[in-house]
């Protein structure tokens, strides 16, 4: 998940200086409203400059409804949901939170009345369920050095060569157990050691973490969640030739010079939820906000503002093929990428533990000897 913490490690650099798209005058009357919304961000990091410049500003313009931002993390949201007060209308999380949230009564239900049929028509239903909206996709990816293998050469191209410690020696900068959901560590290995992608799931846990023991002593880097810069500059330090990261920084750092690099092949395609919170003040408001960042000229302003992929089909016709040959999830690039199964991570295992309780306890374990 995308956490406010991460968000800001990310940093200003991460805006794309790319132009604008004009988001259309003809806004649905059903759309506009008085009042205000709360939504949790503001925090200055580039993510949510994005989410402001495309979505939050021109929502306030169009609708006439006042955005105000909370920049809290959603932890202090939950607090404030359990003793009946909210203190914002509308977040994000990671998609694989969206079960726990509903089980626990956090949310509610989103009112898809305010979407226009054209919109709903463009956005596949698994983006749009009851309880949670797709805000956008993100990825982590197979990396490496230009440095190490300059354009033009042979280089890995995904996590079979990223675990190919023969035909490709060197050290790797890898997700910690930590970061062992979000950083896709298991998958990567499982891929690493054969398995075809369409047989990912469920996992081998033996076999990956056998995998993962396997490779440790060539990581030069173990990179955390809360940390994800470390993984894109163990590349330009040379403290590791490859290994994986988020699309994000990669495609950014390369922008400005950086001697980094990427490959769509196997990498794990994530995603983060819009959701209503329980109780909202503002649930129309809410609702309607919802309704209007869903719309293409809106998702493709995001598109621009930050490089991560978006579920409205129709805003990739609005945008540079440049630009959409580096989204995850895009056209051209989903059929390369795995999506990666949130609610294999959350099932619940006979002792009572999720799949990821276990995992994370198992690799501090493996990891340890």
């Amino acid at each position: 998940m995308m956490t406010t913490t991460m968000r800001l490690a990310f940093g200003a650099a991460l805006l794309a200086a790319l132009p604008s798209i004009a988001q259309s005058g003809e806004i649905p009357d059903n759309l506009k409203g008085t009042g205000e919304l709360v939504v949790i961000g503001g925090t200055g990091s580039a993510f949510d400059n994005a989410v402001k410049k495309a979505w939050l500003d021109p929502f306030m313009r169009d609708t006439g409804i006042k955005v105000v931002t909370a920049p809290v993390e959603n932890a202090a949201l939950l607090t404030s949901i359990k003793v009946g007060q909210p203190i914002a209308d509308t977040t994000f999380i990671s998609g694989g939170e969206i079960p726990g949230w509903v089980a626990k009564g956090f949310i509610d239900k989103i009112d898809y009345s305010f979407f226009s049929k054209e919109t709903l028509a463009a956005i596949p239903e698994e983006a749009r369920t009851e309880y949670a909206f797709r805000s956008h996709t993100y990825s982590v990816v197979p990396t490496y050095s230009t440095k190490k293998y300059p354009d033009g050469t042979k280089h890995p191209e995904n996590w079979k060569d990223i675990y190919d410690v023969v035909k490709f020696p060197g050290k790797r900068a890898l997700p910690n157990c930590g970061n062992i959901l979000h950083g896709a560590l298991l998958e990567g290995a499982l891929m690493g050691d054969g398995v075809p992608p369409e047989k990912l799931y469920p996992l081998d846990l033996d076999r990956a973490f056998a995998k993962v023991k396997e490779i440790a002593p060539n990581v030069g880097r173990w990179w955390g969640w809360d940390a994800g810069g470390l993984a894109p500059q163990a590349l330009i330090d040379g403290e590791a030739d490859m290994g994986s990261a988020w699309n994000g920084r990669i495609i950014n750092l390369r922008k400005e010079g950086a001697p980094v690099a990427l490959s769509w092949d196997q990498s794990l395609l994530q995603h983060d939820d819009w959701v209503i919170v329980k109780n909202s003040p503002n649930k129309e408001n809410a609702a309607k906000f919802l309704a209007y960042i869903a719309r293409p000229e809106a998702q493709a302003a995001f598109a621009e503002a930050i490089p991560y992929g978006v579920p409205n089909k129709d805003a990739y016709k609005l945008l540079p093929k440049e630009l959409v040959a580096n989204l995850p999830g895009a056209p051209g690039v989903a059929e390369k990428q795995v999506t990666q199964n949130y609610d294999w991570w959350e099932e619940t295992r006979s002792d009572g533990r999720t799949n990821l309780d276990y995992a994370i306890e198992r690799c501090q374990a493996v990891l340890a000897q």
